[in-house]
């Protein structure tokens, strides 16, 4: 299905979004929000509902993907930035 999303450039901040936070029963942070470039994914149980990416477009791309197939995620390896996008899922 199409995922809703959204993009702007302000200054040196790229943001993009994706996805429909309302239900989201939680947030978790990826990435480094004191060096600009970090990522908030809300979930509803183990999937992604919806991302806003910070100067993370791999983030930003992944989390769409995956939003819009409805896959099953780890918290725990979608929350270690050292580990890629593509191996976030459960499945």
């Amino acid at each position: 299905p199409e995922v809703p999303w959204f993009w702007s450039d302000q200054y040196d901040v790229k943001l993009q979004i994706a996805g429909v936070p309302f239900d989201a029963d939680r947030q978790l942070v990826r990435g480094d929000l004191a060096g600009g470039a970090f990522s908030v994914f809300h979930l509803s149980g183990d999937r992604i509902v919806a991302v806003e990416a910070v100067n993370a477009p791999a983030d930003f791309m992944g989390g769409r993907l995956l939003i819009g197939k409805g896959t099953r995620v780890s918290a725990e390896r979608l929350a270690d930035s050292e580990t890629s996008m593509k191996t976030v899922s459960l499945s």
